[in-house]
């Protein structure tokens, strides 16, 4: 029959973590705590606000080569968003020999120190670019701006545009959209204002050529009543109120003949 390991008692076992501590102060912090184990001070690493920073110490006490009260210790106070992680650099730190003594605890040190590895490299390969298993990957380009949107070009992942100069010809796109629907709405406006102008015009044309209507037939009616002066027929033109002079002065006179 067969038997399955169990745990026994005073077994202790690695749980599954990514070996990342998460901290948002809002006030100036000096103290962060990595909330899993470490093997040696150098095991650590620090972002603040997504840039790594050197300029911290680790204070941490080791018992039988583990340390779980490791701490980030910064001499001038942070705020924002700080990540504590695991930076151990993959090596072995032990080796067994054949017939020497196999303490339970040294074992227990190197197959934690290798698992702290596995899960550091677990975090991270999930943080890669992934391709179809068998398929060649791709080489990313080191020279690729900062703000650059990632491109493929055959096995290659090179910078793009840069995203903020997208957002800006967006942006730029979007505002003229807006001033040609102005422009359409003015022209729509400018347009009914013809029509009616146009409308108006043609009722000044009517109304115009009614009236010269008019003013001819008044022609027609004042020929047809004129007849002239009839012969035989007196007119009474009035008279002269005012006594006529023709030549008012002196003209001098014929001295000689």
């Amino acid at each position: 029959m067969q038997i399955m390991p169990g745990i026994l008692p005073g077994m202790s076992i690695t749980t599954p973590d990514d070996r990342i501590s998460t901290y948002n102060p809002v006030v100036a912090t000096t103290q962060f705590a990595a909330t899993f184990p470490i093997f040696d001070n150098a095991d650590l690493g620090v972002l603040v606000d997504d840039v790594e920073r050197f300029d911290f110490t680790v204070t941490a006490t080791y018992t039988d080569g583990i340390s779980n009260d490791a701490k980030a210790v910064f001499s001038i106070g942070v705020t924002g968003q700080v990540m504590v992680f695991g930076k151990r650099a993959p090596r072995r730190s032990s080796r067994f020999l054949n017939g020497a003594p196999l303490p339970i605890r040294d074992q227990n040190l190197a197959l934690d120190t290798l698992e702290a590895e596995m899960q550091e490299a677990s975090r991270d390969i999930k943080r890669s670019v992934k391709v179809p298993a068998g398929s060649t990957g791709y080489s990313i380009f080191d020279d690729i701006a900062d703000g650059s949107l990632l491109c493929i070009d055959g096995d290659e992942i090179k910078g793009g545009p840069s995203y903020a100069g997208i957002t800006d010809a967006v942006s730029d796109a979007q505002q003229a959209a807006a001033a040609a629907e102005l422009s359409e709405q003015a022209a729509a406006i400018c347009a009914t204002n013809a029509a009616a102008s146009a409308s108006a015009s043609a009722g000044f044309a009517v109304a115009a050529a009614a009236s010269q209507g008019q003013a001819q037939n008044l022609v027609d009616a004042a020929q047809a009543a004129y007849v002239g002066f009839q012969p035989g027929t007196f007119y009474d033109f009035g008279r002269v109120a005012d006594p006529l002079e023709l030549f008012p002065g002196d003209w001098g006179r014929v001295s000689d003949i």
